[in-house]
């Protein structure tokens, strides 16, 4: 079998979640539950070539003017490309789209999230609240963003703002806008943070960002500050905590002349929860902690953890921590008993 075709089954192969070819035309694919392992060929270059431009559908993608590009492959799936004279030979990355993403009850049967955190975090989509969806790479971030972006109202008008095409609602009054990268043709960037600036004049119910990761979590900011309910994002950072120092340099990228303290303010008044997930040592893929936002003390943001996991006692059930969310007392003022089922410790 001519080595394109061998790419070419790796990259149609169901078990397959990641595809990647370093500059030494090693190849190398990530298999669901089995880890990384090397395939036992190298393509030429030309082949590896030929094969990116066979997935996207394009040769016009990325070369000498664009030598790296965040593409998009016809099947939905996301393709990164480093080429030469970045890297000695083209490096390709593919994150396999899958062919149906799981919904919040099949990942409780997955055991990525226990069934009372199931059932309280789509309260709280149910309720619009800001969410912050955050973790390490290829650690669920965007396949629990679907799962509880598919749970808003099927009257919601909702803006999906993605680099990459990766989510597909079921709701009808979904609109997906992309980013674009300057090409070679002269046309120039349209960031995220452009996007969102257009999204507030697009009368939203729900803004849903697949990833921020730039000055646009400025714009965020003040959307949430000034009514946008029920936004959800991802963020990549190793934990709760960190995720909110990251928001804090994002913003500054902004070139926004603000003193810390009120970034961390509008930040406390913005978002309401942090998901962290992880991503375990045998593969397996958790939510490890739920925090809320509560507020600051003295320059600091404090959170309260309402579900936590840890690993290290051998615990593989998300439980709750006891803790109660201060969201809770402003429900009440309205008028609404919440449910206190979610936190029950028996």
């Amino acid at each position: 079998m001519p080595e394109i075709d061998k790419l070419v089954a790796a990259f149609e192969d169901p078990a397959v979640i990641e595809l990647m070819i370093n500059p030494d035309a090693s190849v190398y694919v990530e298999q669901a539950g089995k880890g990384v392992s090397p395939l036992p060929f190298r393509p030429s270059q030309q082949d590896i070539a030929a094969f990116i431009c066979g997935v996207i559908g394009t040769s016009e993608a990325f070369g000498q003017e664009r030598p790296y590009a965040d593409l998009s492959a016809v099947d939905g799936s996301r393709v990164h490309v480093i080429a030469p004279p970045l890297a000695k030979g083209l490096t390709v990355t593919i994150r396999k789209r899958p062919a149906k993403r799981p919904s919040l009850d099949e990942l409780v049967e997955l055991e990525t999230v226990s069934r009372r955190c199931a059932d309280f975090l789509t309260y709280l989509v149910r309720q619009k609240l800001n969410i912050l969806l955050v973790g390490g790479t290829s650690s669920g971030k965007t396949t629990l963003l679907a799962a509880l972006a598919s749970l808003a109202g099927a009257d919601e008008r909702i803006v999906v703002l993605e680099d990459t095409p990766e989510l597909a609602l079921p709701q009808k009054h979904a609109i997906y806008l992309r980013t674009r990268m300057r090409d070679a043709g002269g046309r120039s960037d349209i960031t995220l943070r452009d996007l969102v600036v257009n999204t507030l004049r697009m009368r939203p119910d729900r803004i849903v960002v697949g990833e921020t990761r730039g000055p646009e979590a400025s714009d965020m900011l003040q959307a949430m500050n000034v009514g946008c309910d029920g936004m959800l994002t991802t963020l990549h950072a190793n934990s709760a905590r960190e995720a909110l120092g990251r928001l804090e340099t994002l913003v500054l990228q902004a070139g926004i002349d603000m003193p810390l303290k009120a970034i961390r303010s509008n930040i406390t008044a913005a978002v309401d929860f942090v998901v962290f997930l992880a991503r375990l040592g045998d593969g397996s893929r958790k939510i490890m902690q739920v925090s809320e936002i509560t507020g600051m003390e003295v320059d600091m943001v404090t959170m309260s953890d309402l579900y936590t996991l840890d690993v290290r006692k051998g615990g593989s059930v998300l439980a709750p921590s006891g803790a109660v969310p201060r969201f809770y007392e402003r429900l009440r003022r309205q008028g609404i008993d919440p449910p206190m089922d979610f936190f029950r410790t028996n």
